[in-house]
């Protein structure tokens, strides 16, 4: 405990250690775990330990989060792989740390709150400008395997979530009157929402950029008939139809560059190249409007390519692919024969790429959604390449998982399989099924209803869904905006990944859960103004 001189100094470490994680969520898993021990530490040093019990005791959603991570524990009673399962745990303290800190604390004064959510968004924002100023550069100059990569601190996936959660706090911020802002953070703030906006096109990143237009549509409607005017509401309801026009467009003309052959093949096909040698034309694999295995000369294709790189193509690009493969469809992509003249016609950049793994000249460059638009299509047409393996393609693996995931609860229903036997459980699926991923590939659920079904069994899942929803359930009738979004966002999240089995991603649920549900000024019984923490007698 400090002394009683120094004692005024404990909101402003509480403070600090909010603030840390609050930089730390989108730059440093470092700073994630400096916040946990920084605020709990505090809280030790503090004292008044029977009110903070007080508080805590008759709060009953930090129970109920904090039950999310005690809900671990009796799973490694049955767990073989205890290493994992300590793992585990360990990412999941904050489910610990947090619902108990600060329900048991009192709220924040609304000045150091609305100072930590505005600094949530700078801390965002300034996270964009590092990876666009350092990671894209290097992915326009072919260093990178997949543009996704630009996110240097943290997972893309993550970072997707905590940019979509950021510009939907921003313009709540400028759609309503809760928080005072001056013109010129008006102004700031809506460069802020227009550049986080496009960085998650350039992160090509379809999980953000659903979540944020299914929220953006859902609240415009609202907005219509609840609560603004009809021009406000408008104003909303415009960003999401720009953007959606603009996805929808861009998906059509995708469709249609890749699906309708070339005018090139309405004429007989020549031969040989012009160096004599023969080509073999296989007019099946369609892709940017080329057939894939139509005018290929391999004799000419190994002689040049050994000019420009020392990539054996008998070997696998960075992404473990076919080094032939890629080279022929990159060729192919942009419409030169796969000859010497085609390898010869690519910039070194170019070179790059290929041997980064990037098959497609349309994966390059900067306008995200189209470079996924091109993926997806490829991914979605694997059936045309006889019958080869969806290896590496999104969605057919997705729901690999999820397939094996299901079988394993089938054969584990009721205790599931423990909390750090989920990975082993899949590696066994794998293998038993006969499936058709590599082993590299061999992953666990990426949903993590499902993950959390594996390792506990169905009740463990049902109490997984009563833990988690209650705590919004019962305040909904704060009708706060910022909890809202959230919670949409942490809830579909968890359909497409094991959100809660990473450090940044346990880190961001648990933390903005319990900011926004016991840090936030004038909350429940605790939040007068008297009692915040950081307020003054």
């Amino acid at each position: 405990m400090l002394p009683k001189q120094l004692r005024f100094l404990h909101p402003y470490l509480h403070f600090t250690g909010l603030l840390l994680m609050v930089a730390g969520l989108p730059f440093s898993l470092l700073l994630m775990s400096l916040s946990q021990f920084f605020i709990g530490g505090n809280w030790i040093l503090e004292g008044e330990y029977a009110e903070k019990w007080a508080r805590f005791k008759s709060n009953r959603s930090a129970w109920l989060l904090c039950a999310l991570f005690l809900m671990l524990l009796p799973g490694m009673l049955w767990t073989e792989n205890l290493n994992d399962g300590f793992k585990l745990i360990r990412i999941n303290l904050p489910f610990l740390i947090y619902p108990f800190v600060l329900a048991s604390v009192p709220p924040l004064k609304k000045s150091w709150y609305e100072l930590l959510l505005k600094l949530s968004l700078l801390a965002v924002f300034l996270a964009t400008l590092a990876c666009t100023s350092i990671g894209l550069p290097r992915w326009l100059n072919g260093e990178l395997s997949d543009i996704r990569n630009i996110s240097l601190f943290i997972s893309h996936i993550r970072f997707a979530l905590l940019i979509a959660l950021a510009i939907l706090i921003g313009i709540w911020m400028l759609s309503s009157k809760v928080i005072a802002l001056s013109k010129p953070e008006r102004g700031f703030l809506q460069v802020m929402i227009l550049w986080m906006t496009a960085f998650l096109f350039i992160l090509q990143s379809l999980t953000g950029l659903g979540i944020l237009l299914t929220i953006l549509l859902g609240w415009g409607i609202y907005t219509v008939w609840k609560k603004y005017s009809l021009r406000t509401a408008l104003l909303i309801y415009a960003i999401p139809v720009i953007v959606v026009t603009g996805i929808t467009w861009q998906g059509i003309s995708a469709w249609k560059n890749y699906k309708t052959p070339d005018a090139i093949y309405a004429s007989p096909a020549p031969d040989t190249t012009i160096r004599g040698n023969p080509y073999t034309h296989a007019l099946t694999v369609l892709e940017n409007g080329h057939y894939v295995l139509s005018y290929v000369c391999e004799q000419e294709l190994r002689q040049e390519w050994k000019k420009r790189s020392t990539l054996n193509l008998d070997s696998t690009d960075k992404k473990g692919h076919s080094a032939y493969f890629t080279l022929i469809r990159f060729l192919n992509s942009k419409g030169l024969k796969k000859d010497a003249d085609g390898v010869k016609a690519l910039s070194q950049r170019e070179v790059r790429y290929i041997e980064q793994g990037v098959a497609n000249v349309n994966y390059t460059g900067l306008w995200g959604i189209r470079m996924r638009f091109y993926q997806l299509l490829w991914e979605l047409d694997y059936r045309q390449r006889d019958g080869s393996k969806p290896v590496g393609h999104t969605i057919m693996m997705k729901l690999e998982f999820w397939k094996n995931a299901r079988l394993i609860v089938n054969e584990n229903p009721f205790a599931g399989v423990g909390t750090g036997d989920v990975s082993d459980s899949f590696k066994k699926a794998y293998q038993q099924n006969a499936s058709w991923l590599d082993p590299q590939w061999w992953m666990t659920a990426h949903n993590h209803y499902l993950y959390t079904a594996v390792a506990l069994g169905i009740p463990g899942l049902l109490f997984f869904l009563y833990c988690f929803f209650v705590p919004y359930l019962r305040s909904r009738k704060d009708k706060y905006i910022p909890l809202r979004l959230f919670f949409i966002i942490a809830v579909i999240s968890m359909l497409t990944e094991d959100t809660l089995t990473t450090q940044a991603g346990v880190s961001f649920v648990a933390f903005y859960y319990c900011f926004f549900l016991f840090a936030r000024p004038f909350s429940g019984s605790t939040s007068s103004s008297s009692s915040s923490v950081g307020s003054t007698d």
